[in-house]
């Protein structure tokens, strides 16, 4: 006995979407989306964290981030997702999306999308974090010392 897939039919009506960040290797996706196979490997060092709608004054920011080797990534991406010839019919109506900050790999995908193997490799050493909003930033110091002998050595294998 032979499987027949039947044909996906969809209707999506968004009206407003409102997103402060979206990080790495994240999304949003509206619709019939095939995200596989994502990775995200990332190292990050601040000296005075993440900050939202705040006041910041007379601060001072030390990082020290001395290895010998720092941050080794080993990343194996195998498998890609394929879709089949009759995949799905959609139909979709988006008023408005607002999005601010779209970190590295990040995604907004509306409709119907193939979104295979992202990858994102980093490393971030900041005297401040991330600052989302509104913001008063007065008088701070950073210092960031960062002398590695290796330093994000990134392998990365990709099999498809």
């Amino acid at each position: 006995m032979k499987m027949v897939r039947k044909r996906m039919r969809n209707r999506v009506i968004v009206d407003q979407v409102n997103v402060n960040s979206i990080d790495t290797a994240s999304g949003i996706f509206i619709g019939i989306n095939y995200a596989n196979n994502w990775s995200s490997h990332r190292k990050t060092n601040y000296g005075f964290g993440s900050m939202s709608n705040c006041r910041i004054s007379r601060n001072y920011s030390y990082v020290i981030d001395n290895d010998v080797v720092d941050t080794p990534i080993n990343s194996n991406a195998i498998s890609i997702m394929e879709r089949g010839p009759n995949s799905s019919l959609n139909h979709v109506d988006v008023v408005g999306i607002n999005v601010n900050v779209l970190d590295s790999c990040a995604a907004l995908a509306v409709g119907e999308n193939d979104l295979n193997g992202w990858s994102t490799h980093s490393k971030r050493n900041a005297g401040q974090g991330r600052m989302i909003g509104k913001i008063q930033n007065e008088n701070n110091a950073t210092y960031i010392s960062d002398q590695d002998i290796i330093d994000t050595q990134i392998n990365h294998l990709t099999h498809s």
